[in-house]
């Protein structure tokens, strides 16, 4: 059986993730309650945004023909991912 996503681009407005006007997730679902820090919610919410930019960096480093352009999208991501970009 074949897994379907949304596609991206997925963005976050405020702790909501979403794609279009599609509400893909809440971060603070149920890995956050009342006391976890709003930029712990944040970056959360940061990092499932990126999820298929994520998946398309991996899927471009794992081909045979990967360069030094797929390496920098790969890196690109990650420094978005940590809240640098």
């Amino acid at each position: 059986m074949k897994t379907q996503f949304t596609p991206g681009p997925w963005r976050t407005t405020g702790l909501n993730v979403r794609a279009g006007d599609a509400l893909i997730c809440y971060a603070m679902n149920h890995h956050a309650n009342a006391e976890t820090p709003e930029h712990e919610k944040m970056a959360n919410a940061r990092l499932i945004s990126l999820a298929p930019q994520m998946l398309l960096a991996l899927q471009r480093l794992t081909h045979p023909m990967a360069d030094d352009e797929d390496l920098d999208y790969a890196r690109e991501v990650i420094a978005k991912a940590k809240g640098l970009q």
